[in-house]
């Protein structure tokens, strides 16, 4: 039987190019704590073979299974793959991360403090703003934020590496300082970025040791964070915090933020095999404890990675979304412009009145109205649809399930499901009106973990050339 509550995995909510966060609406995340080893990386030359663990040297593992430590909080539907992070410069400096979440929603590395050790964390170099400052980033969630500096370092999977990769370092505690104590204690944390919800800090709340973002955009935020803090369309990721004495008098403030020093997926700072990524998952049996699949960078790049899709649609260029009609089981026709691929997410993430969720799933099993949770629990299983629509005009009908999760999680212990769903609201009225706000938070269907299963799925980067045309585009 599962721990109660079941929590679901996340993705990162941010939107680039826009204004807003939260395009992805996700739920909480509940995870063990654990950490990597500190086994030295080495390099192997990138000719498509190499002994890592009998991958190619472009590709890695991925593992799904119930987290970095189960006895504290279980995951479901999360992959896994494991990073080598070093200090810039060195080959020797280096440390395996294990359990670094895959996220197909979202852009960067980010790697929990606790788990990085003395040696590293002591060497990576903080990136510093054109006064000297410490730049230092808030990741806001649609259920929390994680707060940290931005550090440098040199990133490795497989046979690749990338050099002087700005990565964030989540809950470092030398941003973490508070002034005065009780109800009267000031964070160094900007009230903005705290207010955004609960904290997420530490390998327990964040449910992974690190996140490892490969959405369709190299950097995390692109030209609106480089807009002066003043311009209402700066979304405010960025801040500058006094190096080593910070103070309430002397606070961290908002910052622009070049797109080259933003945080950046180091996949595309690689030198080959950089225009984007494919997943290869197997099916799942249901309930399963396990699953191992595959994780390739470069799309027709290796004889490993040639094109095979039998669908590509292109992705809006601004943010790397496609467009969605899913008909409601009331009967609702759903127009959703900001649709995504999403590993980072654990289930497949739309709005349906009409299914059961929160207060009417209370007579489950499993079910804590003190943290309801947003899980879709039908009376049977629902055999569903939703045509994909890519900028090109391609379609593509999606069939799905929806089963009730909580007595799939009643039934099995295992960690991996092909028919989780859950909500992301209720139904929006004005999806037809895309320059809304609500528009770009609600009208969006997330075609989270269960829709890789059983199948390759190509996430081309934005700007890339491959074998099938300029990226962002996604292929399945």
């Amino acid at each position: 039987m599962f721990p109660s509550p079941i929590y679901i995995n996340r993705s990162e909510g941010k939107v680039r190019k826009l204004v807003l966060s939260g395009l992805v609406q996700v739920l909480l995340v509940l995870a063990g704590c654990g950490g990597g080893s500190g086994t030295v990386a080495t390099s192997t030359s990138n000719n498509g073979s190499s002994g890592n663990n009998g991958q190619s040297s472009n590709s890695v593992v991925i593992t799904v299974d119930s987290g970095p430590d189960p006895s504290v909080g279980y995951d479901v539907d999360t992959p896994f793959v494991t990073v080598t992070v070093c200090a810039p410069g060195s080959t020797t400096n280096c440390q395996q991360i294990d359990h670094v979440e895959v996220d197909t929603g979202s852009f960067g590395l980010r790697v929990m403090s606790s788990v990085l050790n003395a040696s590293l964390a002591s060497a990576l170099r903080q990136e510093t703003s054109s006064d000297g400052n410490s730049v230092v980033e808030c990741t806001m969630f649609a259920d929390g934020f994680s707060w940290g500096p931005v550090k440098i370092a040199n990133v490795q999977m497989a046979g690749e590496s990338a050099s002087s990769v700005p990565i964030q370092v989540i809950g470092d505690p030398a941003y973490e300082q508070t002034s005065g104590s009780g109800s009267t204690a000031i964070s160094e944390i900007p009230t903005a970025c705290s207010g955004t919800g609960p904290e997420e800090d530490t390998v327990a709340t964040f449910g992974a040791n690190a996140i490892l973002g490969m959405g369709a955009f190299a950097d995390d935020c692109g030209s609106d964070c480089g807009l002066p803090p003043s311009d209402a369309s700066n979304p405010a990721y960025y801040y500058e915090c006094p190096a080593t004495s910070w103070s309430p008098g002397n606070p961290c403030s908002e910052a622009a933020l070049a797109e080259p020093a933003q945080v950046t997926d180091p996949v595309t700072g690689f030198q080959t095999d950089n225009n984007g990524v494919i997943v290869e998952l197997p099916s799942a049996t249901e309930g399963a404890g396990s699953l191992t699949g595959t994780l390739i960078f470069g799309i027709g790049t290796e004889g490993n990675n040639t094109y095979a899709a039998k669908t590509l649609l292109t992705a809006n260029p601004g943010s790397g979304t496609f467009s969605t009609e899913y008909t409601t089981q009331g009967g609702t026709q759903q127009f959703l412009p900001y649709s995504i691929l999403d590993t980072g997410s654990n289930a497949y993430y739309f709005a349906d009145d009409s299914i059961p969720s929160v207060g009417a799933c209370s007579s489950y099993p499993g079910y804590d109205s003190s943290n309801p949770d947003t899980w879709f629990c039908p009376g049977s299983e629902l055999e569903l649809s939703a045509t994909n629509t890519g900028q090109n005009g391609t379609q593509s009908t999606v069939a799905f399930s929806i089963g009730n999760a909580y007595t799939l999680f009643q039934r099995y212990s295992g960690s991996v499901f092909d028919d989780l769903g859950a909500s992301s609201g209720s139904q929006d009225t004005n999806c037809a009106d895309q320059s809304s706000a609500a528009a770009h938070n609600d009208c969006s269907f997330d075609f989270g973990f269960p829709f890789f299963l059983g199948k390759n799925v190509y996430i081309a980067f934005a700007g890339a050339n491959t074998s099938q045309g300029t990226g962002p585009y996604f292929a399945y």
